[in-house]
């Protein structure tokens, strides 16, 4: 009966020559006692095979049918090791099919061609946690690479291949939120988060807008380097171009290793597009869908687009007509915008302060002046991305580290006050839309 249904459940997504070819070979003997399950196969040529092409797929499509909590064990019928044959073996081997990171993040998920295939590779190498050899491992790439999805394969990964081992996986907004926690003092923080075996932090650059954290952050990396523990950090820039790091904190993720994923190209989200037409069964066409993939970049972008098509196909109740595609297409699309440069900033800044922007980037000291230059700063810096020493120009050849003070005491001011919170996002919003400043 379990085969049956489970068969039924590939179905879904897998054809079904291929169920035939890897999966009705197989025998399922189920033990209500532990709630334990055993593959059979049917020769260990056939489980060679199987470990090397579908095991992943098996183990991930199990954990969505049976839920989390579950352990599945593997055999060859009719076989007992140490038989003298020189065949390979399977013994009854427990492994964890939860995946606790998300069903949707493995390594067999990530699309990749041969541009992102060493990142891929040295990730996988770094999942199995036979031993620290890259640490920190530092997955860099633009937003919509993939980096996510690769950290949380990673973490999968490690959670099948040692059940007991303790991990932390959360973004700079996680860790930032744990020493926010007036109840407890950094002290005890610190020493939770050392006492993990991994730790997965994602998106590192976010730690420009909480500058407070860094060194929470160096000393935990210090007790995990230490400790010969691994660690596994994401971030949008590579660790060179992160001048806004704390310089010790910056050498310190040099040691280890750094991979660049390249941004999806056509053939990779077209692969994606595709692969969500067939699970969603969307309906889609070929044409249709290097249309999506041709028009929109980036993972996030396609995901949002083709959510709208679902939902508009599941509401209208059948398929979805070329019009009603083309609609939806043109509405997903962004309208065009401002170009976003310096001096787009300091007008929109000169305008709502009734400052010149010849003053903003002038040495004047008066306080009101100083408020709008710290926040004009600040806008180029989060809006733009524009390194220290390029600002420092920028506003009347200031050096690095007065415009680094600027931004940071910007940022206090930030953290501490609502109403600067809202200026700044409606100054953000004026920046980016267009018309007169």
């Amino acid at each position: 009966m379990l085969k049956n249904d489970f068969r039924q459940h590939l179905l879904r997504t897998c054809p079904e020559q291929d169920i035939r070819r890897w999966f009705d070979p197989l025998d399922i003997c189920v033990s209500e006692a532990d709630q334990s399950y055993c593959v059979v196969f049917p020769h260990a040529y056939f489980g060679a095979w199987f470990e090397g092409s579908v095991k992943e797929l098996f183990e991930r499509q199990l954990a969505q049918y049976l839920g989390p909590g579950h352990i599945l064990r593997y055999r060859t019928r009719g076989s007992s090791p140490g038989n003298g044959t020189g065949t390979p073996q399977h013994s009854a081997v427990a492994v964890v099919t939860d995946f606790p990171y998300g069903h949707r993040f493995t390594f067999e998920t990530f699309l990749a061609n041969e541009k992102n295939a060493f990142p891929l590779a040295l990730a996988r190498e770094v999942g199995r946690g036979d031993a620290v050899r890259y640490n920190p491992f530092l997955v860099c790439g633009p937003s919509g690479s993939g980096k996510t999805h690769l950290l949380r394969a990673m973490a999968n990964a490690v959670t099948r291949s040692q059940p007991g081992a303790s991990i932390y996986f959360g973004s700079v907004a996680d860790v930032q939120g744990l020493f926010a926690d007036q109840k407890r003092c950094g002290p005890e923080i610190r020493a939770e988060l050392a006492g993990h075996d991994w730790l997965f932090i994602d998106e590192l650059t976010d730690i420009a807008r909480t500058p407070d954290l860094e060194q929470e952050l160096i000393g935990v990396f210090n007790a995990f380097h230490d400790a010969g523990r691994q660690m596994v950090f994401s971030s949008r820039e590579r660790a060179a171009s992160c001048d806004f790091l704390d310089p010790t904190f910056r050498s310190r993720l040099e040691w280890g290793l750094m991979v660049h994923l390249k941004a999806p190209d056509l053939s990779v989200r077209s692969q994606f597009v595709e692969q969500i037409n067939k699970d969603k069964r969307l309906g889609l066409s070929r044409e249709q869908i290097l249309t999506l993939a041709s028009r929109f970049e980036g993972f996030r972008r396609l995901e949002g687009v083709l959510l709208r098509l679902e939902a508009f196909r599941q509401h209208a109740g059948g398929e979805l007509s070329e019009a009603e595609f083309t609609r939806h297409i043109r509405l997903s699309e962004d309208k065009k915008a401002p170009e976003l440069t310096p001096e787009r900033v300091l007008a929109v800044c000169a305008e709502h302060f009734g400052i010149p922007a010849r003053e903003i980037t002038g040495p004047g000291r008066k306080k009101e002046l100083v408020f709008a230059r710290q926040a004009a700063m600040a806008l180029c810096r989060t809006l733009l991305g524009i390194s220290y020493p390029a600002l420092g120009k920028i506003f009347g050849g200031k050096d690095h580290s007065t415009v680094l003070y600027s931004i940071r005491k910007f940022q206090q001011i930030l953290d501490d006050n609502q109403d600067t919170k809202l200026l700044f996002r409606q100054l953000s919003k004026k920046c980016r839309q267009g018309g007169p400043a």
